[in-house]
């Protein structure tokens, strides 16, 4: 979802969620919190736009803002901060 509450600004939510999912033929897997393992979640995602001159533009995000922990073959990051600045011509 994102909302732009002025020409400068954007800021946007995103949410993404998976249930229990299995990597084995007949769903026998008993782990799924391990390497080759796949785990449910719920992830919460934040970022923020700005355009500071009309060729001058940054941004902040926060990737799995909840620190939520799971696997999909391997350990998926946990909290991820990003930040961009970019100068169009």
């Amino acid at each position: 979802m994102s909302y732009k509450p002025d020409a400068r600004w954007t800021l946007t939510a995103a949410a993404r969620y998976s249930g229990k999912q299995f990597n084995t033929l007949d769903n026998s897997d008993t782990n799924a919190d391990t390497y080759f393992g796949t785990s449910k979640f719920f992830v919460v995602d934040l970022r923020a736009h700005v355009r500071l001159t009309p060729e001058l533009t940054g941004a902040f995000g926060i990737d799995n803002v909840n620190n939520e922990r799971y696997w999909s073959f391997h350990p998926m990051p946990q909290r991820t901060y990003t930040a961009s600045l970019r100068w169009d011509l």
